[in-house]
């Protein structure tokens, strides 16, 4: 019997794992679309049909499992919908097992145990811990009372039922502690890679992303014989606005153009922020016109608002751009060229007065 509910602990522990590795990216929350509920309820009750079939017999009619740890999970994190389909899959995997009494009593007990766990989940407003042991003893309470319905003798199974009661404070315990301790270590993790990507005072793509995402799009363009075009953006004279208002002030007017640039960009386009004061944006499928037309427009946007400083202040600045395209007919080795007539364009803008946008003397 020990060896039983051991082993239904190790099962949870282990489907829970996987579970989370194959849902990492869409880890399910309340606010989840419908459609990674009903895969995470469906889920859920394929691990409470597992978690059966290695359940304790306690007589020729009647099983005890912890099939109600997986329903009360997804309770937890989903709220209603996730949980109602996995009592749902659940039910319809103990009649499979036997059809009689126990499983009529069974289909009870996981109706009552889902509604009741998401109106906790919902309603409840206590810490993660105190939150997750109401609904292991309400479930467990249920399971009980489903156990005492279908046996004619309850003391004779009392000690099934003391185990089953350990069995379930512990596992659901030592889940619970496992579900949180992998997602924590999800979102570190994630999140170490989102600042290994972005620019921390913008929250635009940083210069190794920038290389990662230049090469793949000049790959894609050579593959599908498509332009692509690369725009360089500097604020002009910004040394002087850190000299005159102070640091903080340029790193505010930087956020705040970084914001206009990715307002003023396609979807799909990537912006990062290369450096100090320069930008770049990739255009991936852009023709020389539309390139030049963008810039422009950023261009101009940038003339003509006021970039408000900490001080409340408020300041005018201009930017200078270089552009450069790749034609689909274009066929280079060298992959860094595109950059760099993009680059000598951007010098020639800032050569030529600033506050202009350059076209590279040739595509490339």
């Amino acid at each position: 019997m020990i060896s039983d509910l051991i082993v239904n602990i190790a099962i949870l522990m282990s489907f829970t794992f996987i579970w989370h590795q194959i849902f990492q990216n869409n880890r399910l929350t309340f606010q989840s679309p419908i459609l990674i509920k009903v895969l995470d309820g469906l889920i859920a009750g394929l691990l409470g049909i597992i978690l059966m079939h290695y359940s304790i017999q306690v007589n020729a009619d009647t099983i005890l499992d912890l099939r109600h740890i997986p329903v009360i999970l997804v309770s937890f994190f989903g709220g209603f919908l996730p949980t109602i389909v996995a009592a749902f899959v659940i039910s319809i995997g103990r009649f499979f097992i036997s059809y009689n009494l126990s499983a009529f009593v069974s289909l009870g007990m996981m109706i009552i145990v889902a509604i009741g766990a998401s109106l906790i989940s919902y309603k409840v407003k206590a810490s993660n811990w105190k939150k997750w042991m109401i609904l292991l003893f309400f479930s467990q309470f249920c399971f009980s009372v489903a156990l005492y319905i279908v046996v004619t003798d309850y003391q004779a199974v009392l000690n099934y039922a003391f185990f089953h009661i350990i069995s379930t404070i512990i596992g659901g315990i030592l889940t619970f502690y496992f579900v949180l301790y992998i997602r924590r270590n999800t979102e570190l993790f994630n999140l170490y890679k989102e600042n290994s990507e972005r620019d921390s005072l913008t929250g635009l793509y940083n210069v190794r992303s920038f290389d990662r995402y230049y090469n793949s799009m000049l790959a894609e363009a050579k593959s599908n014989h498509e332009n692509c075009a690369i725009c360089l953006f500097d604020i002009d004279y910004f040394k002087q606005i850190n000299d005159t208002h102070g640091h903080p002030a340029g790193d505010e007017v930087i956020k705040q153009f970084a914001l206009l640039l990715s307002q003023l960009t396609r979807n799909g386009d990537i912006v990062s922020r290369n450096g100090g004061e320069e930008f770049s944006v990739l255009l991936p499928g852009c023709s020389l016109l539309k390139a030049e037309e963008i810039a422009e427009r950023i261009r101009m946007t940038a003339e003509s608002r006021w970039f408000t400083l900490p001080n409340r202040d408020r300041i005018k600045l201009t930017v200078s751009a270089g552009i450069a395209v790749h034609d689909q007919t274009d066929d280079i080795s060298d992959t860094d060229y595109l950059y760099q007539q993009a680059d000598d364009a951007l010098y020639k803008a800032k050569q030529n007065g600033r506050n202009r946008v350059m076209m590279a003397t040739t595509t490339v």
